[in-house]
């Protein structure tokens, strides 16, 4: 993705300021949606911008942060959707805001290839994005990520800002180990929500590259003191490219959503991109939910359009 970058002399010449940058990209969508069911067929357009800032100190600290205008169009107040603010050194990078969670940041999703406009290959009811406990508050989190050679680790907390005696902020941890080309993910996290809930969800990843193809499996079980069976999510997929072609399968399945008995939901997703070069691409996508939770086929959903990186 191509980056303007703007010259930011007031910032450089101050004093107290040993460098900044600012620099800004850009993204854009325009297509065509549809599926079955109650999905009905519409144009699509979407537009997202962000801003990045960063700059060293002295002592070669590196500070900054992003904005994501299309994530914080709802102007949430505190919540500050869109944006997380990073320091990092030596020591590792802490970030504040709205940024993954350890079981987040240290397991991979299944693959799902180019990818699409509206993204179908991922919103079928069997996929599942692997992102633990996070968002049991208001999503504003504070991780500690440190990489030693192959291995990283990561620590993170969601805090309870909700005054509710009965809550606990929801705690972190994963670790992350590449193998030439194979990488290994763990994660796990603990909370409690405003209903005194005991909250658990323990997930794992395997993923491989090789060349232009990539291969991936993930694995999440979610747990609740007050359900009468733990959530478990497992998913696979695969990527492949072929000159300005790529293309991607995935297939996962949710079993005992929500800790229900039998609400167990299956699908699958299919994508393919062609790179039109200097930033544009022509994408499709399908998705298709073959259990629905109740033994049925559910909605299917397509889109085909044009996405533009700046």
């Amino acid at each position: 993705m191509k980056k303007v970058l703007f010259a930011t002399s007031a910032l450089v010449a101050s004093a107290g300021f040993a460098a900044a940058d600012v620099s800004l990209s850009g993204y854009a969508e325009m297509g065509i949606t549809g599926g079955s069911g109650a999905t009905e067929t519409q144009f699509h357009q979407d537009v997202d911008v962000t801003f990045s800032m960063s700059g060293t100190t002295d002592n070669g600290l590196t500070f900054g942060t992003s904005v994501d205008l299309d994530e914080d169009a709802g102007s949430v107040g505190t919540d500050d959707a869109g944006v997380a603010v990073f320091i990092s050194g030596s020591f590792g990078t802490l970030t504040m805001g709205d940024t993954n969670g350890a079981l987040d940041w240290a397991t991979s999703e299944a693959p799902t290839g180019s990818g699409s406009i509206a993204d179908d290959e991922s919103s079928h009811a069997g996929y599942s994005s692997v992102n633990g406990l996070d968002a049991t508050f208001d999503n504003q989190i504070l991780s500690y990520t440190h990489s030693v050679g192959a291995l990283g680790f990561a620590v993170s907390i969601e805090m309870d800002d909700t005054g509710d005696a009965d809550a606990e902020s929801v705690v972190g941890f994963g670790a992350r180990y590449s193998v030439g080309d194979l990488g290994i993910g763990i994660g796990f996290q603990s909370g409690t929500d405003v209903d005194g809930d005991e909250l658990d969800a323990v997930a794992a990843s395997l993923s491989y590259s090789m060349g232009d193809l990539s291969v991936g499996i993930v694995y999440q079980q979610l747990s609740n003191s007050t359900w009468a069976d733990d959530q478990t999510d497992v998913g696979l997929g695969v990527s492949y490219s072929m000159d300005a072609i790529t293309m991607g399968f995935n297939y996962g399945t949710r079993d005992s959503v929500g800790g229900t008995a039998g609400n167990d939901q299956a699908g699958f997703g299919i994508s393919v991109g062609y790179d039109l070069g200097g930033g544009a691409s022509l994408k499709i996508g399908y998705g298709d939910t073959t259990d629905d939770g109740t033994g049925a086929s559910g909605d299917s959903t397509w889109s085909l359009g044009l996405t533009m990186g700046f």
